[in-house]
């Protein structure tokens, strides 16, 4: 990965799937408007030959808030904005401004994801006080869980600190809040395993623990005691 590379969208968080609200549709309504109004002050000779009648300006404004849906819409006039003082004589194109709304890493102070990742797994302390290049490490590797990033493979536990990454790095960018639940939402099956992987290995690794020390595992609130006295010395 290099530092260029953009950050993945978290429609997923934010809509499971799921219709916008009217809320949310009006919000990305009045972006949009903005959005084209903005771009009509920049470049009036090439707005009014892009969308020359009235149908054309209408269902182009569709066609833009349909694809732009899965972007807040602060990151929309974000983009435009960005577009604009890019001082191009060509008006951006949709392609251009959906493209300007997936910043860089970089762009942000962010480290890329693996780079993160290899933070959170060489962290010698695990607490929000540390040294941390972002706090969305420190909450991407909590949500992950650390005894799955210290006990797992990397090709188990990287996605899955990946994807909370990524929400996280977008909540940074939206100025959302950073600690609010990440759902889990509708996820493909390969993403799903993974998840289940990591838990049964963490849960695989903490009885191997369990037994390295003489405890049964399967021994309920003994064993959590126990586990606890060991862990202490």
């Amino acid at each position: 990965m290099t530092g260029s590379s953009s950050l993945k969208t978290n429609a997923e968080e934010k809509s499971t799937g799921s219709p916008l609200s009217d809320q949310q549709r009006e919000a990305l309504g009045h972006a949009i408007n903005a959005l084209f109004r903005m771009l009509e002050d920049a470049y009036p000779h090439r707005f009014r030959s892009a969308f020359p009648k009235d149908e054309d300006y209408v269902r182009a404004k569709r066609v833009w808030e349909n694809v732009l849906k899965e972007f807040s819409p602060r990151r929309i006039m974000l983009a435009g904005k960005k577009a604009i003082s890019s001082s191009s004589k060509y008006m951006p194109d949709l392609a251009g401004i959906r493209a300007l709304c997936q910043p860089s890493f970089d762009e942000m102070g962010l480290k890329e994801p693996l780079q993160a990742y290899y933070e959170a797994c060489r962290a010698p302390v695990r607490t929000r006080e540390y040294s941390w290049s972002h706090l969305a490490v420190y909450l991407a590797a909590r949500e992950t869980g650390w005894l799955t990033l210290s006990a797992q493979e990397q090709r188990i536990a990287y996605p899955v600190f990946e994807r909370n990454y990524s929400i996280i790095c977008n909540r940074v960018l939206d100025g959302e809040d950073l600690e609010a639940t990440i759902a889990l939402g509708i996820e493909d099956s390969r993403t799903k395993a993974l998840f289940r992987q990591a838990d049964e290995a963490a849960d695989q690794s903490q009885r191997q623990l369990m037994a390295e020390q003489g405890i049964d595992p399967d021994n309920g609130k003994a064993a959590r005691e126990k586990l606890k006295l060991a862990l202490k010395t």
